[in-house]
């Protein structure tokens, strides 16, 4: 019921707005993803390496800066068998507020997280990303920062400390960059190597994006644009 309500308010601002439902403006930026070596606890992304990648920062709600809003930070690298995506938000680090969206006026403002955990080797894990100079990073949808903004990454089962993994490094500034029109990510699909969805968290995201896909398919047919079949509207 969470799911079909949830598809159905998306659904409907969706028909308002004739495209994303959430995260409806962003900026595309080469980025690279480097690993330490966490260890099998985080599937793939525990391996040693240093993976190109491309990271989209939106505001989930639109809403013109500098108010605040939720901030998303969307990173997609080739894995073994295709694209890994991986979906954080603005949310908080503790114990309960890291499972809590939480509005900021930049995406450098605090903690993104994946907020529902994912199912790793070892047991459900939760990803998040930290600004490691909050005075660089981008400020989506105003001026963004004159030089490339960095992540610490960090991972935890649900209630448990913080442990860092690896580094998120954006190759370029955010500052005048494009967004890309045709890139929707797919966090259920392309779920990071050696992870995977548990399945309550799979339909929290599915159905309300079905719904979505499905007004976009009547609104194509009416000879308006339709989105792209995909899962993600960042």
């Amino acid at each position: 019921m969470t799911g079909t309500a949830l598809g159905a308010a998306l659904a409907g601002v969706a028909a308002l707005r004739g495209g994303r439902p959430l995260h409806p403006r962003g900026v595309v930026v080469p980025a690279r993803l480097r690993l330490d070596g966490a260890g099998p606890a985080l599937g793939g992304l525990g391996r040693a390496g240093t993976l190109d990648a491309v990271v989209r920062l939106s505001r989930a709600g639109g809403v013109p800066a500098p108010l605040p809003d939720i901030h998303g930070l969307a990173v997609r690298w080739s894995g073994t068998a295709g694209p890994n995506d991986l979906l954080l938000a603005s949310t908080g680090t503790g114990p309960a507020s890291r499972f809590l969206l939480v509005p900021r006026r930049s995406a450098s403002g605090g903690a993104l997280s994946s907020i529902m955990p994912f199912a790793g080797p070892a047991g459900p894990v939760l990803v998040a990303a930290l600004p490691r100079d909050p005075r660089r990073g981008p400020q989506t949808g105003d001026t963004a920062a004159p030089t490339p903004p960095s992540w610490r990454l960090v991972w935890a089962p649900p209630r448990g400390a913080w442990r860092t993994f690896g580094t998120l490094d954006l190759a370029a500034s955010p500052n005048g960059g494009g967004d890309d029109d045709e890139l929707r990510f797919d966090p259920v699909e392309h779920c990071p190597d050696g992870l995977a969805t548990y399945g309550w968290a799979a339909q929290l995201r599915i159905r309300p994006y079905q719904w979505s896909r499905r007004l976009g398919r009547r609104r194509g047919r009416s000879g308006q644009a339709a989105p792209t079949e995909a899962l993600s509207d960042r």
